[in-house]
């Protein structure tokens, strides 16, 4: 199995952190993680992919080791997708597979909408289609529900409580049951400390909520939505969706009418899992990417 290694990559306006595995194979396959993670989330990933492929992981801006620009408007989509595209042109590749969770899907998904020329695959771990995960932040009383933690995130100060005692806010939110059944060690736990008490990473992390324009809807404007256009949200790129059905944030609608919007559309439901789809099915994770990606490449219809 290939071994990870570290470096930094300048993208002009910001430099970020990345792991990297299989450099020496041709094609590319970026993986975005999600919040509140960091390149580590795919460690068990990028030694399996990178067999065979160029596996790399950054960790997003403002996360971990990359830079973390002070301002707000720094996070908006539009950088989240040039960081991704940058990345990959300084590895040397105009077309590239990506490969995303949570707040990384939602920035893959948004690449391959804007960029379908340059995705030459895309596979998704529990990341909702902006559309449709907009209709429901805006009408479906669940969702909203479920979703009132992106309005939370978007209150100042708040990093402090959740930092207060060694992250425990935060880490109980998170990952507190994956270590008590040991789908996570002591050491990835003090892995995903460190990386949230990096200098101004957490408030840079929260940023992500607070730049973008999708909330959950409120007593007051419950079902008006956000005033999208379904045509714009066309995913034109062959697509795996790896959906975790026990998901506490995203309900099931989240993939629901899906194929409206993917033409070439591949759904795998893992219905004992939730939404840390690598703590919890990481070999699954590994081989849903590795066998969509080889289809791909063989020119055969997809598994």
């Amino acid at each position: 199995m290939t071994t990870i290694t570290h470096d930094t990559a300048n993208l002009g306006d910001i430099n970020l952190h990345y792991a990297e595995s299989g450099a020496g194979n041709d094609e590319l396959v970026l993986f975005l993680h999600g919040f509140p993670e960091f390149w580590y989330t795919w460690k068990q990933q990028l030694p399996v992919i990178g067999e065979k492929y160029h596996a790399v992981a950054p960790d997003m801006r403002g996360y971990n080791l990359s830079d973390k620009p002070e301002e707000i408007a720094a996070y908006r989509i539009k950088h989240l997708v040039s960081d991704a595209i940058k990345l990959a042109e300084l590895k040397g590749k105009d077309s590239f597979y990506l490969v995303a969770h949570d707040w990384g899907a939602g920035i893959a998904w948004a690449v391959a909408i804007a960029y379908p020329e340059k995705i030459k695959g895309l596979i998704i771990l529990n990341g909702p289609h902006p559309y449709i995960f907009s209709e429901l932040l805006s009408k479906n009383d669940e969702q909203i529900a479920q979703s009132q933690y992106m309005a939370y995130f978007r209150n100042e100060g708040i990093e402090d409580k959740m930092l207060a005692n060694d992250a425990k806010w935060l880490f109980d939110w998170t990952f507190a049951e994956h270590l008590a059944c040991g789908q996570m060690t002591n050491e990835d736990a003090d892995a995903y400390r460190a990386a949230w008490n990096q200098p101004n990473a957490l408030k840079s992390m929260l940023n992500y909520y607070r730049a973008s324009p999708l909330t959950p809807a409120s007593t007051d404007n419950k079902g008006k939505g956000f005033g999208l256009n379904p045509e714009d949200f066309q995913v034109k790129v062959p697509t795996l969706v790896v959906w975790g059905e026990k998901d506490h944030a995203l309900i099931p609608e989240n993939i629901d009418g899906l194929e409206e919007f993917v033409a070439d559309l591949k759904i795998v439901r893992l219905p004992e899992v939730t939404h840390w789809v690598t703590h919890e099915a990481p070999d699954i994770a590994s081989a849903e990417i590795l066998g969509f990606i080889d289809a791909l490449e063989a020119g055969n219809p997809r598994p």
